[in-house]
């Protein structure tokens, strides 16, 4: 005999023994409960686990079209066949395209059990090709390693969310995090405790966000977060410091602690994108770049988008304008705080576009370095500053020029002989030259980098570290480099008088500097109170607005005959 657990809608008894007769003279032994009113039905579908419903057509307070909907609202997909004796054909046609499965009359239960038979077997195929829909659908919406939703999965979220958000017209945010160095851990310990890893670091980003947010795995060592209901931008980095804060704590694998850190970038809705899929490019597009400026987060923003209709265009224009000499250099002097003098200026690339007008290198600096105009721009910038340089020379002015260095320009193994070339064309000496190079520039190669300074310092070309501060070297890795001075970032000298931390910064980094053999340069000085202090500090150069703004070359001679800033001339 096969057991069958069987549910029974009917409200005779007598008619329940003979269902249960002609089931059992089929081969099998039922485990039965009888129902006559929703309320009962429901208990019982509550309760315990079913294989087969019987109903009755028609009762006094119950009948088959009922159960049926009470069934379907429950969720179960249970074979449903009705028996009965007051049904006809054209209610039964009514009752099979409502959801029931066979009918059966009172009167012909020979046919129960056949019945039985092939929809317990229906009823497993149906149950069998529902688990694989499930498994597929698993597989293609689930990271394996993880657990968590994978980027496809995580697009539909996002774009279920952007519809809600345009009609509840709450802020949305889309964050992908990069963990920085993974590769190191797979090189050093394995992929499969990279694995774990990966797995420990979804649980910890899920324990700290709410039930509505969304984490997945994107892929690698890329993480998506999605946080759809925002009362308010503001709240956004409030999320993403708890973010860090719960990364910052080891991550213990076998017993092995790893620390993991993590590179954010953030797109909202509607400020940026409207569908998910832009709303996800945009977000990796600042995480990128937060990756490339050593920054934690970077929040998106047009001008990061190097593959926009509109920078594409740009790039292709530069190129232009660089080999037909179109753009133009400004130059902001360099005072020496205790003599007053003006030792020498930055040169600062300006465009001046025939459309645009005037654009800043924010605007073309960054997409140069990836659509490969950088070399040739800041060769070009190199040839007019120290052609101007040269100039100044003329007219009886000594001025040491500062031009940056892109970090591609830095790694390239050609740059000493670049330079040593458009030193020649200009007739200029190395001792004119200052390059400045930022902390990530160098970080990106160390040796690379070392072993080019190191050769341009031979040559006798001063070399300056700019944006100190902002990145991963230090005072104590710098000693190892040909290094003549280094720029404090203007983020800590605009606030060092109201901001005690930053004070202190600028404080430290003179005394260390000067403890090296450096000398110190205070970039963003906007008023005479910051560069007292810088004075009693005992920093050595200033640069910034209250000193002089850019001018062009020409400016830059007439400001240097009227200011109380005195340029160092021929005696």
């Amino acid at each position: 005999m096969r057991p069958l657990r069987t549910l029974i809608v009917e409200d005779s008894v007598d008619d329940t023994e003979l269902l249960l007769h002609a089931l059992r003279r089929g081969g099998y032994e039922p485990e039965y409960a009888r129902v006559d009113t929703p309320e009962s039905m429901g208990a019982e579908l509550r309760a315990r686990e079913w294989d087969i419903v019987f109903s009755d057509f028609t009762m006094p307070r119950f009948n088959a079209f009922d159960a049926l909907s009470l069934l379907r609202d429950s969720g179960l997909d249970l074979p449903f066949i009705i028996v009965s004796g007051t049904i006809g054909e054209d209610r039964a046609v009514i009752a099979m395209k409502a959801g029931a499965h066979d009918y059966i009359l009172k009167d012909n239960l020979k046919r129960l059990a056949p019945a039985v038979d092939r929809e317990l077997r229906d009823a497993q195929v149906r149950r069998e090709r529902r688990e694989a829909d499930e498994t597929i659908r698993r597989l293609a919406y689930t990271d394996p390693v993880t657990n968590l939703p994978n980027r496809t999965r995580f697009g539909e979220y996002t774009q279920e969310a952007i519809w809600q958000t345009r009609t509840d017209e709450e802020v949305m945010a889309l964050l992908v995090m990069d963990l920085d160095r993974f590769q190191e851990v797979n090189d050093t310990l394995g992929h499969t405790r990279g694995d774990q890893l990966l797995r420990q670091v979804g649980l910890r980003l899920r324990s700290v966000l709410y039930v509505t947010d969304v984490v997945a795995r994107l892929g690698g060592d890329e993480f998506g977060i999605l946080l759809p209901r925002l009362a308010r931008g503001s709240d956004l980095m409030t999320v993403v410091g708890k973010l860090q804060d719960f990364l910052q704590a080891p991550f213990m694998i076998e017993g092995i602690p790893i620390a993991v850190e993590a590179s954010i970038g953030v797109a909202l809705m509607p400020d940026h994108a409207a569908d998910a899929g832009t709303l996800m490019q945009h977000a990796e597009i600042a995480m990128y770049r937060a990756k490339r400026t050593t920054s934690s987060c970077v929040v998106y923003a047009p001008e990061l988008n190097l593959h926009s209709p509109e920078r594409l265009g740009l790039m292709a224009e530069l190129r232009a304008a660089i080999e037909h000499d179109q753009l133009l250099l400004h130059f902001q002097p360099k005072g020496q705080i205790a003599t007053r003098n003006v030792i020498g200026a930055e040169a600062l690339v300006r465009w001046n576009h025939p459309r645009y007008g005037l654009l800043a290198p924010e605007r073309f600096i960054v997409a140069a370095e990836h659509t490969g105009l950088i070399n040739p721009l800041g060769e070009w910038v190199l040839s007019r500053a120290l052609r101007e340089c040269q100039r100044a020379r003329a007219c009886g002015i000594h001025l040491r020029v500062s031009v940056n260095l892109s970090a591609r320009s830095l790694h390239d193994p050609h740059l000493p002989e670049v330079i040593a070339k458009k030193l020649a064309d200009a007739s200029a000496s190395p001792e004119q030259l200052t390059l400045e190079i930022t902390e990530s520039a160098i970080v990106l190669d160390p040796q690379r980098a070392e072993a080019t300074l190191t050769t341009l310092s031979r040559m006798g070309i001063w070399i300056s570290i700019d944006d100190f501060g902002t990145g991963y070297t230090s005072l104590a890795s710098i000693k190892h480099l040909p290094v003549n001075e280094i720029k404090i970032d203007k983020s800590f000298v605009t606030d060092m008088l109201t901001n005690k931390r930053d004070a202190m910064i600028v404080r430290s980094v003179i005394e260390l500097g000067h403890n090296l053999g450096l000398r110190v340069v205070a970039e963003g000085v906007e008023n005479e109170q910051t560069l007292d202090a810088l004075a009693l500090l005992g920093c050595d150069e200033a640069q910034g607005y209250f000193i002089s703004y850019p001018h062009d070359f020409d400016a830059l001679m007439s400001w240097l005959e009227s200011t109380s800033w005195k340029p160092v001339r021929d005696s």
